[in-house]
């Protein structure tokens, strides 16, 4: 029997999340409503959290069957399954009593069905932070930044300059400084009320660098030493956002 079903155009994009989310945190729980699909969760440590909307109008087909339905998953054993995804594949999520189907759809179907994760679903405020700057750019401009400044510092430093966006990270051997701005074109759109800076650790954005592949857009609000909040726009509206608490030195 089958509880609720979900059936998604673009498995690559699913694919491409996943990878990102079970990289953060290990088991979540999904809540279908009738607005659309969301996960909420935060890393073991505390410093991360994920934030997931997929509205019900982005998916080829959504029925829950009812006013809600969760559904808890291990993040490695599905992202082990969405690996298989190949470009053309459309995906179907099946809620089957404690089981997951996990269908891949092109040429054939290939259906994998893997157990539900039996958790107790803690429904987390979202963070109430006021952000001062924010810098909208292509997910291939995120991902290119933070692969540069990966090999050379433990720490990302972001400075709102007036009309620029500074990535920083330094180390014994080499400082990098990426500026990107509209001017240049490698800003979308960019407001800053105050020329804040703060700093993060420059893993948990190497974390996110899956999801961005799959973004039309990534958004970047930050203050002065306060969380950064990192939104991965994708089709049809579908949202992921990473929250990241700063390093204070």
């Amino acid at each position: 029997m089958v509880d609720a079903r979900f059936y998604f155009s673009d498995a690559r994009t699913w694919r491409y999340m996943v990878a990102s989310i079970e990289k953060i945190i290990e088991e979540g729980v999904f809540v279908a409503t009738g607005e659309g699909l969301y996960l909420r969760a935060l890393d073991t440590s505390h410093v991360a959290m994920v934030d997931l909307f997929y509205p019900n109008t982005a998916f080829i087909e959504y029925d829950i069957g009812g006013e809600s339905v969760e559904f808890g998953v291990s993040f490695d054993l599905l992202s082990k399954v969405l690996r298989r995804a190949r470009k053309e594949d459309e995906l179907v999520l099946e809620v089957e009593g404690s089981r997951l189907a996990v269908k891949l759809k092109s040429r054939g179907e290939r259906t994998f069905r893997i157990p539900q994760v039996v958790m107790t679903y803690e429904k987390l405020p979202e963070p109430k932070v006021s952000f001062t700057v924010r810098a909208r750019m292509l997910g291939s401009t995120f991902r290119e930044a933070v692969r540069d400044l990966e090999p050379h510092s433990e720490t990302l430093t972001l400075r709102a300059l007036e009309d620029a966006l500074l990535l920083v990270g330094s180390s014994e051997m080499a400082t990098v400084e990426i500026e990107l701005s509209q001017s240049r074109g490698s800003l979308l759109d960019y407001e800053a009320e105050s020329q804040d800076r703060a700093s993060y650790s420059i893993e948990y954005f190497s974390e996110m660098l899956s999801a961005a592949q799959a973004a039309d857009a990534v958004v970047v609000s930050f203050s002065e030493d306060a969380p950064v909040r990192v939104d991965m726009e994708y089709l049809g509206g579908g949202r992921l956002t990473f929250y990241v608490s700063p390093k204070i030195e």
